[in-house]
């Protein structure tokens, strides 16, 4: 079967993130789990709380008719309507169901909002060092990746930021928190100054 040459070079960069991740299960056996620190894939460190594995257990033991069958795409109403019920109590915005998309993972939330947000040659900023894959996802959408520097401690580089000519249209900025590296904390100033980058 035919493979474009677009995927096949995609498939051969982004393999390596997968091949870090699987050596970093290797080198932890090796030496050790607390000897081993692995940034590949973002993986959760934490277990769920014990309530988690209480509810699993009663809807395993006791499952409704239908809870197995497809769901809306946006995800079930009751679920969003609780997710928008507790954003609106945290930040004080009136969000309803509507407002809100529930994904498997942090890839089909940033494909959907780039989705939303971004045209055909429209540039999305990305902070260096950045996630590997946020190329793709930005190529997804038919975007052009623009890689902004920081300062040695991850910081937007605010001074050659500020020298970038302004593009017609206001650049996405995509910024994940926490991120690896560790998270900061950004200021409307270098919001502002990496947008116009």
């Amino acid at each position: 079967m035919a493979i474009s040459r677009k995927l096949k070079k995609q498939m051969s960069e982004g393999g390596w993130i997968r091949k870090m991740f699987e050596e970093g299960i290797a080198l932890k056996k090796k030496f050790g789990e607390d000897n081993v620190f692995d940034f590949s894939l973002g993986n959760p460190i934490i277990e769920p709380p014990q309530q988690f594995h209480r509810e699993l257990k009663k809807w395993a033991d006791k499952p409704l008719p239908g809870m197995h069958r497809y769901m809306p795409n946006a995800g079930y109403v009751e679920t969003r309507s609780a997710v928008a019920k507790h954003l609106s109590s945290q930040i004080r915005l009136p969000f309803s169901a509507g407002d809100i998309v529930m994904t498997c993972g942090a890839a089909g939330g940033l494909n959907i909002a780039l989705k939303t947000i971004v045209e055909e040659g429209d540039e999305v900023v990305i902070f260096k060092p950045y996630f590997a894959e946020y190329i793709y996802y930005i190529d997804n959408v038919q975007g052009i990746p623009v890689k902004a520097p920081t300062d040695e401690k991850f910081l937007p580089d605010l001074k050659e930021l500020e020298q970038k000519p302004s593009p017609p249209r206001p650049r996405p900025l995509l910024s994940i928190r926490p991120t690896i590296p560790p998270a900061w904390s950004t200021t409307r100033r270098s919001t502002e100054a990496s947008a116009m980058f």
